[in-house]
């Protein structure tokens, strides 16, 4: 447990919030929303669909097999020809482990039996395909984007998020909204043909169902000194410091009534419905906001989790909520 629990912590630092939201909204188009209680099993997925892909390499391509195991601590009693065993059933069978546990995402009722089970393994395949180029993908963009804020001394700053199934389209509105009303004087355009990979990768792996969730076209926006991409789990600020600054507390108010969620377990999602319905209420007072801190209080979450719902919660009750009506209006 120590060993994995340390590999899932060199995991998250590996590929950060952004790739983690990523994965998340491709789970659930593929299976729905996920509550807290699998999110582990979830990590577990996308580090095996990474351990797969460096597994099927080491095992195609000699010379990074043989870096690979340099690379892999191990005791001394253990030899290559070991090793080079392991790394060839992980290439040949950590797919199936995958396909297996995207089986307990589906409720109990709805579970393939007999051979469309074992079908459901047999997607591990694609589905480990799809999560590791997805993270890859992201992981090189982000790379690039590094270098070149270094280069023209810019920042370069992300906002994790969840776009709602279908709803792409809408939240691109609402943001392009938001950046008008900052007085940013953005212009939209499609954005970069690299990142229409990874969805159409899901769209060709989940079937008609998912493709018909996937946006049609991805959007950035562009002013000089600034540019913006708009992920369906990420928004890419890159520019000079004081407009990203702009930009970025622009989007993040928006993104509180956008539909767009800002945590990915089931669990935190429907405190977030919960928020909007509360924003979307013509009167709000204080006695609305007591069901969210009692779930508050309840809830079961990463920190950082809890800490974006407690931040939203005080949003909302700052930019909707009324004087009670039993407060009088002279404060007398």
């Amino acid at each position: 447990m120590v060993i994995f629990s340390g590999l899932l912590t060199g995991f998250g630092r590996l590929i950060g919030a952004v790739a983690t939201m990523t994965v998340a909204w491709a789970t659930i188009l593929l299976f729905g929303r996920i509550p807290q209680s699998k999110q582990t099993l979830l990590s577990f997925i996308t580090l095996g669909s990474l351990a797969w892909i460096a597994a099927l390499a080491g095992v195609l391509v000699p010379t990074v097999g043989s870096f690979l195991l340099a690379a892999v601590p191990r005791a001394p009693f253990l030899e290559d020809l070991w090793l080079r065993w392991i790394m060839l059933g992980l290439a040949a069978f950590l797919p199936l482990a995958i396909g297996f546990a995207t089986v307990t995402f589906i409720t109990p009722e709805d579970r393939p039996v007999g051979r469309a089970r074992f079908t459901r393994l047999l997607l591990g395949y694609p589905y480990a395909a799809v999560y590791a180029l997805t993270i890859i993908s992201l992981a090189t963009w982000g790379l690039v984007r590094k270098i070149c804020s270094l280069q023209h001394g810019w920042d370069s700053v992300h906002i994790p998020m969840i776009v709602k199934a279908g709803r792409y389209d809408a939240v691109v509105t609402d943001l392009e909204s938001a950046l008008h009303e900052a007085d940013l004087a953005v212009v939209r355009k499609p954005a970069s043909g690299w990142f229409e990979i990874p969805p159409r990768l899901l769209a060709a792996v989940g079937g008609k169902a998912v493709k018909e969730l996937i946006p049609t076209e991805l959007v950035a926006f562009e002013t000089d000194g600034l540019q913006i991409v708009v992920y369906p789990s990420d928004v890419a600020l890159l520019g000079r410091k004081e407009l990203v600054s702009q930009a970025r507390a622009a989007v993040a108010r928006r993104l509180t009534s956008a539909d767009a969620y800002l945590t990915s377990a089931k669990e935190s999602e429907q405190i977030e419905d919960r928020l909007a319905e509360i924003a979307r209420k013509p009167t709000v007072v204080a006695a609305d906001f007591a069901p969210i801190d009692e779930l508050l209080t309840m809830l079961v979450a990463p920190y950082d989790e809890w800490e974006t719902l407690y931040r939203l919660r005080l949003q909302v009750e700052q930019e909707r909520r009324l004087p009670d009506s039993t407060t009088p209006a002279d404060g007398s």
